[in-house]
């Protein structure tokens, strides 16, 4: 369940673009060659028909005076082509670099698109400065360095500080007589340790050896190379004092030789998504709710390594995903990061409708569950009462309601997804519960190199025998197995009641089910069982604060295993991880 719910989550994400991601980047471009950090990619606005996607050259460079921008091929990477130290623009090896060129008599362009990240070569003609203002959208990116080479990168940086003073914490990964700056002429030039660096600018950075240096203070956190602090939807939700908050972790490490205290700008919050500072409880277990994301950092002593505990609060009642952007300054002398912050109110894929104007019921689609029983009638005790039982006993339990709102109980479903020619035009999901139907649609997941459906059971409730599979008289008052008897069985269950507040169903399991636990086939003695009847009621509490979260109370009441009904108790705990409202197979 823990699959479904964490694969649903990520589609969730993915379904709806985020808002408040973009922000503004002015780089100032003297006359001549400048190398350039871009760490933000222009995109089409809304309204465009090719909004959100990354804006082609022409459409970015749209000032005369730029005439040539050249940058590495992506699957080249930022490592150098020349010999063992850059010298002039020219030395490159242009085969693996990408470049655009306002003439193109030649036909040669073969710059597509400008992406955020990325290191640029732009080259300006006449003798004045060109400043070029980019609006795009920005993400949360760590260096990646190629070892034994020269690599063309760029910071964010916000104040002053010298190479020197950045790179001193790398100890000799790179050193500063190994990093060169490009002027305006063309010519790659070491620089000076004392020379102040720039935010923006790229430069040859020598790597000795594999590193991940990103300053002299480092951040991480949980799928950072998604370039988002993803929250998700709210099914992780703890109790922080009288809040529900979800908590994450940014880790510092400080690898300098003095203390380092980050800092944090909203650059565009959002304000159903509330982010709190989270410490441990000063006297028993649990946490308290501190300041706001932007109050003052502790400061982080040299080489040590600092944990922050941030929790998110939505107020927000819409399905689409919510983004804070934030500006976080590691450190004086260390570097500047954008850090989107994004959550959404629900756990699960939604779908397009819902995308858009909210699901088409509250509790519509696939929901997975556990009925934890704690206590059981006793068969020993003079008048059977229900006594706590020594253990519990977790069960599966799978229920789906569809945008009537008609509950049905299921012992088995697979999540898959309609066929699709193109994959750039994903499937639409289903939930498949008759297997003759299985090979109509396609898998979620890939298997040795074969697309496969998410299989989902719960093997305690199994389904009555369909009434197709026998129009004699009473099984009870046959000896033996009727020949004529199929093993045909229904798909689902229909409930009464409606789910979020109370439902029920009964299901029959003749002498001859093949789920029948005194039924042996082999045995002579054992050839029948006794019919056996389960009543099950699920009674959810009245307060459900968690989207996508239902809990309650939970019966089963058994008869015909014993001589007396034999009464089951418990808790139900269950999540929506599908909004999908129709069953393939269930007419």
């Amino acid at each position: 369940m823990r699959l479904v719910v964490g694969l649903c989550a990520g589609l969730a994400t993915l379904a709806t673009p985020g808002r408040a991601q973009t922000a503004v980047q002015t780089v100032t471009l003297p006359a001549g060659w400048n190398a350039v950090w871009l760490e933000v990619e222009p995109t089409y606005p809304a309204g465009d028909p090719k909004a959100g996607q990354p804006k082609i050259p022409d459409d970015v460079f749209t000032n005369p005076a730029i005439d040539i921008v050249a940058t590495p091929k992506p699957l080249a990477g930022s490592a150098e082509f020349f010999a063992s130290e850059p010298g002039t623009i020219t030395t490159f090896n242009k085969d693996d670099w990408q470049q655009w060129k306002r003439t193109d008599l030649a036909s040669t362009n073969n710059l597509a698109a400008i992406f955020g990240n990325r290191s640029y070569l732009i080259h300006t003609t006449g003798t004045t400065t060109v400043t070029l203002s980019l609006t795009g959208k920005v993400r949360f990116f760590h260096p990646t360095w190629t070892p034994d080479r020269y690599n063309l990168l760029g910071f964010g940086l916000e104040g002053t500080r010298t190479f020197s003073e950045f790179f001193s914490a790398a100890g000799t990964k790179h050193p500063v007589d190994k990093i060169f700056t490009l002027v305006p002429g063309g010519s790659w030039v070491k620089v000076a340790p004392s020379q102040a660096m720039d935010s923006g600018k790229a430069y040859w950075i020598f790597s000795a050896g594999p590193s991940n240096y990103m300053g002299p203070v480092a951040l991480d956190f949980d799928h950072a190379v998604t370039g988002t602090l993803n929250y998700g939807g709210p099914s992780d939700a703890q109790k922080v004092g009288t809040d529900m908050l979800d908590l994450k972790e940014l880790v510092f490490t400080n690898s300098g030789a003095a203390a380092a205290t980050p800092s944090a700008t909203a650059i565009s919050p959002d304000s159903g998504l509330a982010l709190y500072r989270v410490t441990p409880a000063t006297t028993g277990l649990g946490y308290m709710r501190g300041n706001g994301f932007l109050a003052a950092f502790v400061p982080i002593a040299a080489k040590q390594t600092a944990t922050l505990t941030i929790g998110a609060m939505r107020s927000f009642s819409d399905d689409a995903v919510h983004t804070s952007l934030y500006r976080l300054r590691t450190s004086p002398a260390g570097a500047s990061f954008y850090l989107p912050v994004t959550a959404v109110k629900s756990d699960i894929q939604q779908t397009a409708a819902a995308a858009g104007g909210g699901p088409s019921g509250p509790v519509a689609g696939l929901w997975v569950g556990e009925v934890t029983v704690n206590g059981a009638t006793s068969i020993a005790v003079d008048g059977a009462p229900t006594q706590p039982t020594a253990g519990n006993a977790p069960l599966r339990i799978l229920l789906h309601a569809d945008a009537g709102g008609t509950v049905r109980l299921l012992s088995q479903v697979t999540l898959m997804q309609t066929k699709t020619a193109d994959p750039a035009v994903a499937g639409v999901p289903v939930l498949v519960v008759d297997p003759a139907r299985i090979p109509f649609f396609e898998g979620i997941k890939e298997r040795n190199g074969k697309r496969v459906g998410l299989r989902l059971e719960a093997v305690a409730y199994d389904m009555p025998r369909s009434a197709s599979a026998w129009s004699g008289a009473d099984l009870v008052t046959f000896a033996t197995r009727p020949t004529a008897l199929q093993e045909v069985y229904d798909l689902a269950t229909v409930m009464t009641g409606a789910l979020g507040q109370t439902v029920s169903a009964t299901l029959t399991l003749d002498p001859f089910h093949r789920s029948n636990p005194l039924r042996h086939v082999y045995h002579q003695d054992l050839t029948k069982g006794p019919q056996i009847t389960r009543t099950l009621t699920f009674a959810f509490d009245a307060s459900q604060p968690v989207p996508d979260r239902l809990a309650g109370s939970f019966s089963d009441e058994i008869q015909g295993l014993v001589k007396d009904k034999l009464t089951l108790t418990g808790r139900v705990e269950m999540r929506r991880v599908s909004p999908v409202a129709t069953l393939e197979g269930v007419q």
